[in-house]
Order: structure tokens, then sequence, then C-alpha cells
């Protein structure tokens, strides 16, 4: 069904459709569908790579870079993408909300990525509730950055207050689709695992929260690490 917009206000568009007038807000969802589209669905072409299909419900689409499909329900933000791209060519915008949403749905393949380079030491389990990153058997860090250790008894995880180390400015991941960088809380999660991966035990503030035979261990490790590094030499 071929429609028009016939007249266009501030807030409105006046459309004629099927032999009736009929008005929907003026968005830049609609004036791209009906403008550009005349009420058809949307479908567009940035590159070779690229591309976007309206569904049969208005405002989601099917995304698609290389082999890659997500879904957009942000309209907005998607025909936004379109109009950068018709004025100046670029396929930024669309490339950016694209890898915002491939990052949510593949964010625990990814992040098993990001920490398989710590092998074994980093092992990653995921509950009905939450994603968790487990350091050596004792420290944890779960999927919104907080970080806990095993009690004494070894049956529960405390709450453990640490500071994301190192410059988390960014980080970033090649896939499929070219790098992604990763969010404040993945960057935040790189950070805290790598410290308790080797904690300072010097770092009064982090060691005093710990039960007594984690403090024993982790002593009794850098005595062992320093006597090594002493034979050495």
């Amino acid at each position: 069904m071929i429609t028009q917009i016939i007249a266009e206000r501030d807030n409105t568009l006046i459309l004629y459709m099927g032999g009736k007038v009929k008005t929907v807000p003026n968005t830049i969802y609609n004036q791209l569908k009906f403008r550009d589209f005349k009420g058809e669905r949307i479908s567009y072409k940035f590159n070779d790579d690229m591309h976007v299909q309206e569904t049969f419900d208005d405002g989601i689409f099917n995304a698609f870079i290389k082999e890659e499909t997500v879904q957009i329900r942000d309209g907005v933000s998607l025909c936004v993408s379109i109009k950068e791209h018709k004025e100046t060519n670029s396929n930024e915008l669309f490339d950016t909300l694209f890898k915002k949403i491939y990052f949510k749905s593949k964010k625990n393949e990814i992040m098993q990525q990001m920490l398989s380079v710590f092998g074994e030491r980093v092992q990653t389990k995921t509950t009905d509730k939450e994603t968790r990153y487990i350091i050596d058997d004792r420290f944890m860090v779960n999927d919104k950055g907080v970080s806990h250790y095993l009690s004494d008894k070894g049956n529960e995880w405390k709450f453990l207050c640490t500071v994301a180390q190192g410059n988390l400015g960014t980080m970033s991941i090649t896939t499929d689709i070219g790098e992604i960088q990763l969010e404040s809380t993945e960057l935040t999660i790189m950070g805290k695992v790598g410290y308790l991966l080797a904690p300072n035990i010097q770092d009064n503030v982090f060691f005093h929260q710990l039960g007594g035979k984690l403090q024993d261990v982790l002593k009794a490790e850098v005595e062992f690490d320093t006597r090594v590094l002493e034979g050495m030499t």
C-alpha cells in the first residue's frame, strides 16, 4: 500500500494512505518510513557487509554485519544511523549500535575469550542469578563487577571491597565483526580479576577483610615466591 505525506506539521505528519487521511507523530522513524519507503517496511544497505530489514512489527529490525545478526528494537537510533549514512556515507553510528547489542547478546562468550589468557586459574560459572568469574577457587568477581572471597569454611562467598587496578580507559577484543570496545562493567571485571590473581597483601584495606585462613595462605605463597626469587639470584 503506497503512502504519501501530504502535509507536515511540527509534531505531526498527515498521510494519504489507502484512500484515507491519517496522522502520525512527526518522528525520524515515521519520516523515513513514509517519505523514503512510502509506508513499506524499511530495508537499507549500508555496504556489502552491513544491512537492515524491518520485521513485520513496526520499528523492530533484523540487522546484519557479515554473517552475524542481531535484532534492533531501538527504531529511532537505527533510523538516525540510516540518516547519517545517507548524508555522509558514514556507517559509524550503525556499527556502534550493532556492536553494542551484539556484545550484550554474546557477553559471556566474549568475556570467556578475554579471560582465557589466564588459563585454568579463572573459571566461569553461571547461576540462575548471575555469572561468576572464580579466581584460584578463593576469589570471585560477578558479572556486575563486585568482588567476593571464599569464607574460611569454604561454603560462602563474602563481599570484598576492591578497586580495579591499572589503566581501564579502553580495552577491546577482536571478533568476527571487528574490534569491540569493552564497556565500563566489563573493564572493571577485568581489572579486579587481574588484581585478585596477584593480590597485594601489603594493602591493609584489602588484606584485613579476609578470613584468617586465607590470610595465612596468601602470606605463605608470598614467602615461598620470595625464597624462589632469592634462590635464583
